[in-house]
């Protein structure tokens, strides 16, 4: 950050009294700049066994699979971006009180916070292509291209995933992604 988005004054990384970091400070207006998480949501869309994957149209990893997700707007529920971004990558509208709570995910050397939905259909429903997601596709566990997935550190929640879709008992991971992988409890949910 180089200038104060208030007055459009310069700013300096300063000591705040009673804080523990130094924060961008603007030197004309004396605004204190805190730097925040970005949230990022994505879902699960499963029918049966099968999960929903969109190929990437857009960096990072275009051209990969993943799954349907993307940034929270400061106006939304994380339920509601998820819903918004389902809509906007595919065409699907699942309202946000159907979707419930798969995952967080801390990524702190990102500036980022991950939160993961799942959402249950009867019958997989027909999908359009867009400029973020031009193709999607229904895999299972056995089908899917674990060669071609877009983040390779998430792969281990995926296959947790499918055992729950497998199983029916399904739970909450919480966990860090940093350099060195993935590191995640799983919290069952009651019966």
């Amino acid at each position: 950050m180089n200038f104060c988005p208030d007055c459009g004054g310069g700013v300096s990384l300063q000591t705040v009294k009673g804080d523990h970091r130094q924060r961008y400070v603007c030197n004309a207006c004396s605004t204190t700049h805190y730097q925040r998480l970005s949230v990022i949501v994505a879902c699960y869309v499963c029918v049966g066994e099968k999960v929903l994957w969109i190929r990437r149209g857009i960096a990072p990893a275009q051209g990969r699979w993943a799954i349907p997700g993307g940034f929270m707007e400061h106006d939304e529920t994380p339920e509601e971006a998820v819903s918004r971004e389902l809509l906007e990558e595919t065409g699907i509208a699942v309202p946000a009180d159907k979707m419930i709570l798969v995952s967080i995910s801390s990524l702190s050397h990102m500036g980022q916070t991950h939160l993961v939905y799942r959402c249950h259909l009867e019958q997989q429903p027909v999908t359009i292509a867009t400029e973020e997601a031009p193709h999607s596709e229904w895999f299972d566990d056995e089908d899917m291209p674990w060669r071609d997935m877009a983040f390779a550190s998430i792969e281990p929640q995926i296959r947790q995933m499918y055992r729950w879709l497998r199983n029916g008992n399904y739970g909450i991971r919480v966990g860090v992604i940093d350099q060195t992988g993935s590191h995640y409890k799983n919290y069952p949910l009651a019966n």
